[in-house]
């Protein structure tokens, strides 16, 4: 299975679960994302309308993509995210396109001054 690295890729911005993200649909290399930043794989719902229902770090089985936060998703013990697509995703249409521009516009998020993970 083909990852790709994510310094080389051009991104859609979004806010999952009220936190700024990125999202792609290829699976990325998780050795190509900076430290302090954090990689997650997205589920699309069974129907195949291609709404994001599950979050984890890694998915096998209707593979939406990949999302980029610069703060950490808590994750439930069985390691799968479920997520409401119209109330835990929104494509905001924000200007970054590159990891780059995505830490720059979101400075990375110091361990003592994160929030409570969800």
């Amino acid at each position: 299975m083909a990852r790709f690295n994510a310094m080389e890729e051009h991104f859609t911005e979004i806010e999952v679960l009220g936190k700024p993200a990125l999202f792609h649909d290829l699976r990325l290399d998780r050795g190509s994302i900076p430290k302090g930043l954090y990689l997650y794989e997205v589920r699309y719902d069974d129907l195949g309308r291609g709404d994001p229902v599950q979050i984890a770090k890694g998915i096998m089985v209707n593979h939406l993509g990949s999302i980029i936060t610069r703060e950490p998703i808590k994750l439930p013990p069985d390691g799968y995210l479920d997520i409401d697509p119209e109330e835990d995703w929104s494509y905001t249409g924000g200007d970054c396109r590159t990891v780059k521009a995505f830490m720059e516009k979101y400075p990375l998020v110091k361990s003592h001054e994160r929030e409570p993970e969800r």
